[in-house]
């Protein structure tokens, strides 16, 4: 019979025996991460892999800069997953711990990472245009506003490591605000709740772009 039932608990034991060791786990890592990486992209239990992700975001707190090896199988499982709605909140805490823990081997996959947070920017703009024609369904639209603010606050935390895409991010980003904003769709038509908020966290997200720009020129 299949054990895949017990990787989860496995795991939090590995976990537990990883916290306690701190970087005397290090030498380990080779023979669990690899296992790790290949069970979240191959399990088909949505769950497991939610619990495995989870358990990758807290192994990197602990040991930071030693996963720099995995960098590359860890941004295969970032691409693969960016669009499952259960996931990403989890994706995107694994590339901020990534951004923090290996920031200069980090830089080298933000060419592959910016064009995710603009699809996505790009299909939260459409989905929101479409509810406002009335064709698309409020729950739908709701899961694409959740996904949209967690891009919209992992935009800020990794504003340090965007600063050569703010002319992809920012123009993106106040196209997405112009809908957001638009008066002759918010004239005389229903306004979804979560307009407000994602605007003032649209309106955020630019100003701390903006601000990093300014941090980044010489005097």
């Amino acid at each position: 019979p299949s054990l895949a039932v017990y990787h989860g608990m496995v795991m939090q034991s590995v976990m537990y025996i990883f916290n306690n060791l701190g970087l005397r786990c290090v030498p380990f890592l080779k023979r669990i991460v690899p296992h790790i990486l290949n069970t979240v992209r191959t399990c088909g239990q949505e769950s497991l892999r939610e619990s495995l992700l989870k358990q990758v975001v807290s192994l990197s707190a602990i040991v930071k800069d030693h996963l720099r090896p995995y960098l590359p199988a860890i941004f295969d499982t970032v691409e693969e997953f960016w669009n499952t709605t259960r996931h990403l909140g989890t994706i995107l805490s694994l590339v901020e711990k990534m951004a923090d823990g290996v920031p200069d081997e980090f830089r080298n996959y933000v060419p592959r990472l910016v064009p995710q947070i603009l699809s996505s920017i790009e299909t939260s703009q459409n989905q929101i245009s479409e509810w406002r024609s009335g064709n698309r369904q409020y729950a739908n639209t709701s899961a694409q506003f959740d996904r949209l603010e967690l891009i919209l606050r992992s935009i800020r935390g990794l504003r340090g490591t965007l600063g050569d895409y703010l002319h992809l991010l920012v123009p993106a980003l106040v196209k997405l605000l112009d809908v957001l904003t638009d008066p002759a769709t918010t004239s005389g038509t229903a306004v979804h709740p979560e307009f407000s908020r994602l605007t003032i966290t649209t309106v955020q997200t630019i100003s701390v772009l903006l601000m990093t720009s300014d941090n980044t020129l010489p005097p």
